[in-house]
């Protein structure tokens, strides 16, 4: 189809349209008016005729009814007009026969009154305020339907002749633009062909002028820009191929292992730190070999994931090698002793870039720190009895002191006892009475009611010391690698005990451990150091702040769930928001400069969470005092560190 064909119909075109849009409107405004004018002439004659009833439909006046009725009926376009009663019985009615034969139905709209060519209408009559009746008249479309008709007809007539001027002048139209036009095409296809830069001759002043005017403007702007693209073009693939160098160069530069695989599980890119470190295994491999070909010899089948070491056969490595998305990092150990650690990442293009980091330095610094923490609570255990040694001995020496004292009165008792009855033994006639008399110079009565008081304060006494032996020893005993189940009111009572010289004077200290709790699973010395390097903690911070009066510590313990909860409560002076989060930190501390070194609580908290894998925090109010809150697991296997 030609331009000049395509001008035509696409004016035609255009002028149908808005002809259509014109006609239909026209008809659509015409339409709705002339139903709307003879909806409202409907409503006002079936109330006016209503209002001029009223007086006849009061008195029952049945002629006059009868002479309205047929006036009304004089009027053009009215087929029928009815007067009904106050029961809806006919009064007056008059028009036509078949009209009036129908049951009446009131018309709301012109649609509904095209079924049977009548506009049906009307008003009920009402009389100071009450309804008398109704009155109903038919009011005939015929007319309405006419002047649509012959309107319509008169509209597409003049539509008809308005396309075909159209047409004759946009053939007219089209002959001149597509002269101008068939040279644009013309050089526009030389264009297309690769000939940029190719000028057109500008004739006329016009918008084809114009037009040809800026097609040269662009021919030329074509030229330049496809002399830059190529320009850009030899630039991009010259930084292409340095950005690939670089990225190769360091691909090969990097001290981890790089291997890449596509979509198949092909291998399509090594590194050399990945070469060196299994360049025995990689001998006699082809280019791009599969995954399968390669992981025989370089996949470990001891890896750890997620901390649990586990053991896989080989089709399990490579099902974990394909599979980025579950498994993005493991650990493996390798046959030589290095450790490595493995991720990898899925590719947009689907393939796999899995990236090997040689960790043994790593984990082997981190066993040294290992076993560094544990010589550091050692130390601390060590340091903590050797700073209650002083107070333990004056504990113990307490007691030892007055048995001593009531020793030596069972060694003098005894002696004067001897002299009694060695007078008694020589059996002399007034042996008696002089037993009696060596019985009142010892002071017989005296001894025998001090006698039983020392026996049972010495019992007391020896009883005290193998407490606080049997706590220090249970305290100092060395742990078995396992974790074992204990009884949690022991522990804390031998910790108070062994703790007694350090809050004796500053706090009395009360505990409570609920029923239930003979058997949590923990470290019993580990546990009792953490609990004594919290008591000590609160005796210091309330010897600070008390000032000579005592304080109050208080431990309770009970289980909760599933976990054992033990809480260590001072009212000592608290600790402020700024320093809180801090208390845990390693080599911290809140005391005065030479009073603490700050690894207690570091400590601490390494035994709970990382020994018995529970959790140490610490809850504080300046003026009111500080928590601390141990949660052990109680029916979860534990892990020493």
């Amino acid at each position: 189809m030609s331009f000049r064909l395509k001008t035509i119909l696409g004016i035609a075109l255009i002028e149908i349209v808005l002809l259509a849009i014109l006609v239909i409107n026209g008809l659509f405004y015409l339409s709705s008016s002339s139903e709307t004018e003879l909806l409202t002439r409907g409503q006002v004659t079936v109330k006016l005729f209503a209002t001029m009833t009223s007086d006849a439909i009061l008195s029952m006046d049945l002629a006059t009814l009868d002479t309205l009725v047929e006036q009304t009926l004089l009027n053009d376009g009215i087929i029928y007009v009815r007067v009904r009663g106050q029961e809806g019985t006919i009064l007056s009615e008059n028009g036509n026969i078949d009209a009036l034969r129908q049951p009446f139905k009131s018309d709301d709209s012109i649609a509904s009154a095209r079924s049977d060519g009548r506009l049906d209408v009307s008003s009920p009559i009402f009389v100071a305020g009450e309804r008398f009746g109704q009155v109903e008249i038919g009011l005939s479309t015929g007319r309405l339907e006419k002047a649509l008709s012959e309107a319509r007809q008169w509209m597409l007539t003049i539509a008809g002749l308005e396309v075909g001027l159209v047409a004759i002048f946009g053939m007219i139209l089209g002959t001149i633009l597509t002269k101008q036009l068939a040279k644009l095409r013309e050089a526009s296809k030389r264009v297309s062909e690769g000939e940029f830069g190719y000028q057109l001759p500008v004739n006329g002043k016009d918008e084809l002028a114009e037009t040809t005017v800026s097609f040269n403007l662009m021919s030329i702007a074509l030229a330049n820009f496809a002399d830059k693209a190529e320009e850009a073009r030899k630039k991009a693939e010259a930084g292409k191929k340095y950005a690939e160098t670089v990225l190769h160069d360091a691909m090969h530069s990097m001290p981890e292992g790089v291997l890449i695989t596509d979509v198949d599980n092909r291998v399509t890119f090594i590194n050399e730190s990945y070469k060196k470190r299994y360049s025995a295994a990689l001998q006699n491999i082809e280019n791009n070999p599969a995954l399968e070909r390669l992981a025989p010899k370089t996949l470990a089948l001891t890896v750890e994931i997620d901390g649990e070491q586990k053991k896989m056969t080989m089709e399990e490595r490579i099902l974990l090698h394909s599979n980025p998305e579950l498994y993005p990092t493991w650990q493996s150990k390798l046959a030589d002793g290095r450790i490595t650690l493995t991720t990898q990442r899925r590719m947009s293009n689907g393939g796999i870039v899995i990236v090997e980091h040689n960790i043994t330095e790593l984990v082997e610094a981190l066993e040294r720190n290992r076993e560094l923490e544990l010589e550091l609570m050692e130390t601390g255990k060590m340091e903590s009895l050797g700073t209650m040694a002083s107070g333990i001995a004056h504990e113990i020496n307490t007691p030892l002191q007055f048995i001593s004292d009531n020793v030596l009165f069972f060694q003098e008792t005894f002696d004067d006892l001897a002299s009694v009855i060695t007078v008694v033994r020589k059996g002399k006639k007034d042996a008696l009475e002089q037993a009696g008399q060596k019985l009142d110079e010892i002071d017989w009565e005296f001894i025998s009611e001090e006698l039983p008081t020392s026996i049972l304060d010495t019992r007391t006494g020896v009883k005290n010391i193998g407490k606080i032996v049997n706590s220090i020893k249970e305290f100092a005993h060395p742990e078995n690698d396992d974790i074992s189940m204990h009884d949690l009111n022991k522990i804390v009572e031998n910790t108070i005990i062994v703790s007694r010289n350090q809050w004796n004077t500053v706090a009395n200290v009360e505990f409570h451990v609920d029923e239930g709790l003979d058997a949590v699973p923990c470290y019993p010395g580990k546990l009792g150091q953490v609990l004594i390097n919290l008591i000590v903690n609160a005796t210091q911070a309330i010897e600070e702040s008390k000032h000579g009066e005592k304080g109050h510590i208080k431990i309770n313990a009970k289980l909760i769930d599933d976990v054992v909860q033990i809480t260590v409560e001072d009212d000592g002076p608290g600790i402020s928001e700024d320093k809180i989060n801090q208390v845990f930190d390693m080599f911290f501390t809140t005391k005065a400069q030479g009073t603490g070194t700050g690894q207690g609580l570091a400590i601490c908290k390494s035994i709970i969470e990382n020994t018995h894998m529970g959790k140490l925090s610490v809850s504080s109010i300046i003026n009111k005092g500080t928590t601390f809150i141990i949660t052990l697991p109680f029916l979860l296997k534990t892990k020493d560190i």
